[in-house]
């Protein structure tokens, strides 16, 4: 009887094995922005390659980039863990607006980009935070004005406490950043369009926007042609990473995942490369000055 027992027991142990890992034929969701123009420049980007033997991250699309670039770094982080299922990406209303109500709950997996840490933070208890995808210190912008703007073109640092900048407050980090600089702050919570369209028409002087890709550091929106304020840059001062929810059935598995992949990327050298060659760490503005360096590390100093 014992025989039979055991025998039994045996038969059963693949099963239960196989119950605890996902179907392979599943893909795995993960939530992204939507925006057919935004899905439309993935693919742009990929021009047919698979993601997972891309390594040249040069942009070939206008408009921001690091998004692209991260769901690739995404998608090769979590193989190189030990991810192999297929990532499917899926559009998700609340991913525009940034709310992370469905992870919480476990309704989402992960999202396809990187997050501030101090906005994640007080959500610790509810999500996993990888490693840093950008650490401290990367992450540089500049302060645009209208093209049509020329007085502001050359402003030197000692005068930006005449200008206006517009700023969402509940963007914690940009906030932050902004009001440890002697400048004007102009409080406004809605669409970034819009902010845009106040420096047009020069109710707001300028809005801090990450440097564009293009070779004079131009961005253009709906026709309409804005330039960073030359030679000043602001840093800010915290860390990015990917969130994966605790209360997903495949949180955890996916989390240790993709932090193992993350950290043989960041060895290689694969994250600082993609984060060079995509314009995001901008070799154009790198002898900028920093008008708000005192807010960093002093252990960071060295390098910037």
């Amino acid at each position: 009887m014992l025989r039979q027992i055991i025998g039994v027991v045996l038969c059963l142990l693949p099963w239960f094995a196989a119950a605890q890992e996902p179907a392979q034929s599943e893909p795995l969701v993960v939530d992204i922005i939507s925006s057919e123009n935004f899905s439309q420049r993935y693919q742009t980007f990929l021009q047919g390659k698979n993601p997972l033997e891309l390594n040249d991250f040069h942009p070939i699309t206008q408009g921001s980039h690091i998004e692209l670039v991260e769901m690739v770094l995404l998608q090769q982080a979590l193989y190189l863990g030990g991810e192999t299922r297929k990532v499917e990406f899926r559009a998700k209303p609340s991913v525009n607006l940034m709310e992370y109500s469905d992870l919480i709950a476990g309704d989402s997996l992960l999202l396809a980009r990187s997050v501030w840490h101090e906005d994640i933070i007080n959500y610790s208890g509810s999500l996993y935070i990888s490693e840093p995808v950008v650490r401290v210190g990367e992450y540089e912008a500049g302060l645009y004005v209208s093209k049509l703007n020329v007085a502001l073109h050359d402003l030197p640092a000692e005068r930006l406490d005449q200008i206006s900048v517009v700023a969402n407050p509940r963007w914690q980090v940009d906030w932050h950043a902004l009001n440890n600089i002697k400048l004007n702050i102009i409080s406004f919570i809605g669409p970034w369009e819009t902010m845009l369209d106040m420096v047009e028409n020069q109710i707001a002087d300028a809005m801090l926007v990450n440097f564009s890709v293009s070779e004079n550091l131009t961005m253009t929106f709906l026709d309409r042609d804005y330039v960073p304020i030359n030679n000043l840059k602001v840093l800010l001062p915290d860390s990015r990473h990917f969130v994966v929810s605790k209360r997903h059935p495949d949180g955890a598995r996916v989390y240790a995942a993709l932090n193992k992949g993350l950290h043989i990327l960041r060895e290689r050298g694969v994250i600082e490369r993609a984060l060079r060659q995509s314009g995001f760490i901008n070799s154009r503005v790198m002898h900028w000055q920093a008008i708000n360096q005192h807010m960093l590390p002093t252990t960071l100093w060295g390098h910037k």
